[in-house]
């Protein structure tokens, strides 16, 4: 019996850029019979780029025949790059995935055209269509984001949902939140994106809620796919969560 499609053959490769906190590890994957386009992979806050719940978009977009850039973002406790946890803020992921953004331009500028697919997991979801809304020389055609971060103010507000003792433990984890995060608002920026957009949301995720997900993906002009998956938490890893990838990865190559 078939276990389905295998991944096709692959080369990885690690490059050390200038990240917000200092050096920044991006593994570049790069298919061995050539591809088709590419995209851009990105973690959220504490992330990695070869965490459970990234491995498979990075596995969707290879079976799609995108090579995939994938950075470890400064300032995770999970990775390899520069800075500390605590000093994660949303304005040095987003700087970060703009200089990953422009070092990927400048590194396929002589590669076939085809599709460029910013995806993002959480706030590796926000930074992704901000890019997007701000244009820039990847010059993406579509983004997927998973368990998207709207903006700062309703990611705070699902933590106090949660309880006094959940905003207890995002102070003492991160102090700097409650004023940063609430300058980063997506949502004014959404009409602006006319590109193809896929929305996958955890039915039980109470980091980013579904009800957060349905109002990105109402508010985007161009949404091709929006997809709650039943049981699954702010980081999906079922088989569902592998086919709703597949399928927002098909709707925005065919778009």
């Amino acid at each position: 019996m078939s276990d389905g499609p295998a991944v096709p053959l692959a080369t990885t490769t690690t490059v050390m850029l200038d990240g917000s906190a200092g050096p920044m590890r991006v593994h570049v994957h790069r298919l061995s019979e050539g591809h088709k386009g590419w995209a851009l992979v990105t973690h959220g806050r504490n992330g990695a780029a070869d965490a459970p719940h990234m491995t498979p978009i990075i596995t969707a977009a290879l079976m799609r025949g995108l090579g995939v850039v994938a950075p470890d973002l400064c300032a995770s406790a999970h990775n390899l790059s520069a800075g500390a946890a605590a000093d994660f803020t949303m304005g040095g992921h987003l700087a970060d995935l703009r200089a990953v953004a422009a070092w990927a331009a400048g590194e396929l500028a002589a590669e076939p055209a085809g599709p460029r697919i910013l995806v993002g997991h959480s706030m590796g979801a926000y930074a992704s269509l901000r890019l997007a809304a701000e244009g820039g020389p990847f010059a993406a055609t579509g983004v997927v984001a998973v368990s998207p971060v709207v903006s700062g103010a309703a990611l705070i507000a699902a933590r106090e949902a949660e309880g006094p003792h959940v905003v207890a433990h995002l102070r003492g984890e991160l102090p700097g939140a409650f004023d940063e995060w609430p300058q980063h608002d997506f949502l004014p920026l959404a009409g602006g994106i006319t590109m193809p957009v896929a929305v996958i949301v955890g039915e039980i995720d109470t980091v980013t809620p579904p009800r957060d997900a349905a109002r990105l993906a109402a508010a985007v002009p161009n949404c091709v796919w929006h997809s709650v998956l039943a049981e699954e938490h702010h980081c999906p890893l079922g088989a569902a969560y592998g086919l709703s990838l597949g399928e927002a990865f098909d709707r925005l190559i065919a778009a």
